[in-house]
């Protein structure tokens, strides 16, 4: 049974996507790749990665990502160089646009997620820390895209701190590695 994230966020706009980029979110339990990581350089920067335990910036680095089903989405483990980075993606219910949910630690980013034919486009919309509602202008940003790049599936994403600037990005491309149907055989 193919993951359903996505389709559930989009709707009917997720066909609007490139072909490669709905193989990803419908079938694959695995992905491997390669990425840059890349972080900021500034003392809270660099205070910021080592407290949520950001991978280091390297160039090249093999990473996997395997998505595991949980209650209402899934939870994404990356791991660049077998380090580990993990967040929980969930599907946002009643908003005005398509939303997806992302807990990282104690953050809770509620993202909108843009469908055109270059791709996947994905915002902060609102920020909580705990309970508490953070107001935009003073809230970590994570920006996401998804694309397809001489044929690949291609990803970025760059996380800013108001007053900060960049804290910690990642870019690069996968594949998919285990599927759905190979991950219930075994």
């Amino acid at each position: 049974m193919p993951r359903t994230l996505y389709q559930d966020i989009l709707g009917p706009d997720f066909a609007k996507v490139p072909e490669q980029i709905r193989y990803m979110h419908s079938f694959a339990r695995v992905a491997r790749g390669i990425a840059d990581v890349s972080r900021g350089t500034s003392l809270a920067a660099r205070l910021i990665c080592r407290l949520a335990k950001f991978p280091e910036a390297r160039m090249g680095v093999p990473v996997e990502t395997s998505f595991e089903p949980i209650a209402g989405g899934e939870r994404w483990t990356r791991r660049f160089d077998r380090q580990p980075f993990q967040t929980d993606m969930m599907a946002g219910n009643g908003e005005a646009y398509p939303c997806m949910l992302e807990r990282l630690g104690p953050f809770l980013f509620k993202m909108q997620v843009s469908a055109t034919e270059q791709g996947i486009d994905i915002t902060p919309a609102e920020v909580s820390l705990g309970p508490l509602s953070l107001p935009l202008p003073l809230a970590p940003r994570a920006v996401g895209r998804e694309r397809v790049v001489d044929g690949r599936y291609s990803f970025s994403v760059e996380v800013t701190f108001p007053l900060i600037g960049k804290v910690f990005g990642y870019n690069g491309r996968l594949e998919p590695a285990v599927l759905i149907d190979d991950a219930e055989a075994v």
